[in-house]
């Protein structure tokens, strides 16, 4: 019989009491498979590594009961429950409904965890080759890790808490959320940060078993690539959608939750490059480790930043009781990783103590590894600061102008070395090498030619798109020679390619960013229906307003003749969700620029208020990131067989545990 067909009282014990069970039990099963594999481990006991990953995967299970349970509680709309009732109402469309699973607090930590339960079992049943103490002690640390979050969700903050009266009807979905964004970029950013517990869990196993080879590398990289994937798209689409909704012409603020989701894909962007020198040289394994850890870190960080609300940002949830227990586990964590590091640190230096040359591919990733760093280093205090002078009484406010002053000379730096590094050589640059570079020089100086024929005098578009250029060029050059060579190389290689497919995209976006924030023109202004205005040659006329009643909210909306187009700015009110209101963007979409309408007000005479943006290149920006992820897929399908050969390059280095 459908749940929803059962008698209420029954559907509560079903919904409520069964969802807490699961949890409760995934919360013994977790902290099972912690005990029991760390011992496991220790001894060298391959029936109980056996038993404890069973035990993770049962926990896993619970947790994937759970989420089913919560879903069908929204489905169904069953205000019994605390959580449907604040996040749901009957008015809400299906789909944002069931969205409603990870658009509160409690319910997005449960979709964290039913991720974090299905990635860990897919990692745990693919690290056959690694061994059983690796195995054990990664069981072990998933499992510690899964135990929190079940804790969190089972005692702390639990999302089948039931309400002692069943309200008609719920409180409602908020407005800023009522969009198809909702459905795609909080499930796939909460993905990302879930899957880096996956490299960082081996990491620290490969240490606590004292193997400090490649071998856990050629494992963590595919798992680092999902979480740097699903990071990427994450953030791609977090942008994309702060551009759609949030009506203030950007699409990036610097805001402090976006801040803490771009440094762990920072830290991961640089392990997946220095990772390639371990495997291939030997080199920078105590800087590999670092990496991974530091990345998972900083994720418990950013979600304690999130989930406590100490920073005020438009992304965080309300304080609650969360967050002193995820400062908790981020001072576990760090006291943990940073034993591990400190107490392997004699065996993690090079094999040979010959030290590669500063102009070769190493040394062009360890300058690529400083300068993420670097940024990394930059965003951090700038997210920290506030919170940091709050605690003093003071009130210190860190906006754009500090990124961009401190950011962008790393940035810049970084995409210079995108146009050197990959014609480098490992080892050794010779002059064949360099002579190479007169490829990346001939793109910028073109690039240059180009934007002084067209006027542009500003400093920075002057040195970003020459940068760009010469990246580029680069990746042209090596595309190039593949094919001049044997064509078919770019398959049988197609990591190596599939990489640099990456960087252009990368290039791409760094065009579109630079473009739409130097070149970005907007006008505020006050038009009665017929009067125009013009904004970077482009003219619009406002045509009138009108009223429209939309359901669960009342529209005003302003008509905007651009060309042989409409469009139709407005701003909503939700009656039903006290008056809040919210503004929706009208946009029009060419590949040279976007022209972007807010409407602001309107006026008794029919006159409205308007703020008109021009943004240039802001499409290159998606497109450029839909390329990145295009090369990650395509270079790194069916590459299994060439991590396990870079794995057995290296003689393995164990230690005793």
């Amino acid at each position: 019989m459908p749940v929803a067909l059962l008698d209420p009282a029954l559907h509560v014990v079903i919904l409520g009491y069964l969802g807490a069970g699961a949890l409760l039990a995934g919360l013994v099963l977790g902290g099972f498979s912690t005990l029991l594999s760390f011992w496991a481990g220790a001894r060298e006991n391959a029936v109980f590594v056996q038993i404890g990953r069973r035990a993770f995967y049962a926990a896993a299970s619970m947790t994937f009961l759970a989420a089913v349970l919560l879903e069908v509680a929204l489905l169904s709309h069953d205000f019994s429950l605390a959580y449907v009732a604040e996040h749901t109402d009957l008015s809400t469309p299906t789909a944002l409904v069931a969205a409603g699973f990870y658009g509160g607090q409690e319910g997005s930590l449960l979709y964290w965890t039913l991720i974090l339960g299905l990635l860990g079992s897919a990692s745990l049943l693919a690290s056959a080759a690694l061994g059983g103490r690796i195995t054990a002690y990664a069981t072990g640390i998933l499992a510690a890790i899964l135990t929190f979050f079940l804790f969190v969700l089972a005692v702390v903050a639990s999302p089948f808490d039931l309400l002692s009266v069943t309200p008609p009807d719920g409180l409602g979905l908020n407005p800023v959320l009522r969009d198809g964004g909702m459905l795609i970029h909080p499930p796939v950013v909460l993905a990302g940060f879930a899957a880096f517990a996956i490299p960082f869990s081996f990491a620290c196993a490969a240490l606590l078993a004292g193997r400090v080879d490649a071998a856990w590398i050629a494992h963590t990289r595919r798992f680092a690539l999902v979480a740097w994937g699903l990071q990427t798209c994450g953030l791609l689409l977090g942008m994309w959608w702060a551009y759609h909704v949030l009506g203030w012409g950007g699409y990036w603020g610097w805001d402090p939750v976006e801040n803490v989701a771009l440094m762990p894909w920072l830290a991961t962007t640089a392990y997946l490059h220095s990772s390639q020198v371990q495997a291939r040289r030997g080199r920078l394994r105590a800087w590999n480790f670092g990496l991974v850890i530091l990345a998972f870190l900083l994720v418990v960080f950013g979600t304690f930043i999130v989930r406590s609300g100490v920073v005020p940002s438009v992304h965080t949830f309300a304080i609650s009781a969360i967050g002193p227990w995820f400062l908790g586990f981020l001072g576990v964590c760090i006291a943990f990783s940073g034993v591990l590091l400190a107490a392997r640190a004699g065996s993690l230096g090079a094999p040979t103590s010959r030290p590669s040359a500063a102009v070769s591919r190493e040394g062009a990733f360890v300058l690529q590894n400083v300068l993420l760093v670097g940024v990394i280093a930059v965003v951090f205090w700038g997210t920290l600061l506030p919170l940091v002078s709050g605690m003093f009484g003071l009130e210190r406010v860190v906006g754009a102008p500090y990124y961009e002053r401190a950011a962008a000379p790393l940035l810049a730096a970084l995409l210079a070395l995108l146009a050197v590094g990959p014609l480098l050589p490992w080892r050794r640059a010779g002059r064949p090498s360099l002579r190479a570079l007169r490829w990346p020089v001939a793109g910028a100086a073109v690039t240059l030619v180009v934007l002084g024929a067209a006027g542009v005098r500003s400093v920075p578009a002057l040195l970003a798109f020459p940068l760009a250029g010469a990246a580029a060029a680069t990746v042209l050059t090596e595309y190039g020679r593949a094919l001049r060579r044997d064509p078919g190389s770019i398959v049988r290689s197609r990591r190596r390619y599939g990489a640099y497919l990456a960087h252009l995209g990368l290039v791409v976006v760094a065009v579109g960013v630079a473009a739409s924030h130097l070149g970005q023109q907007e006008k505020d202004v006050t038009l009665a229906p017929g009067q125009q205005v013009t904004v970077a040659g482009y003219v619009l006329t406002y045509t009138g307003s009108e009223r429209r009643d939309d359901g669960d909210h009342t529209s005003f909306v302003a008509g905007m003749r651009f060309g042989d187009q409409t469009l139709e700015p407005s701003r909503a009110t939700y009656v039903g969700l006290g008056g809040q209101a919210l503004t929706h963007v009208a946009i029009s979409t060419t590949p040279l620029a976007d022209v972007y309408v807010v409407l602001a007000g309107t006026g008794e005479d029919g006159s409205a208020t308007f703020r008109v943006f021009v943004n240039p290149l802001v499409t290159w920006i998606w497109a450029g990131g839909a390329v990145i992820v295009l090369g990650v897929v395509l270079g790194n399908l069916g590459e299994r067989s060439v991590d396990a050969e870079l794995a057995r390059r290296r003689v393995p280095v164990t230690l005793t545990a």
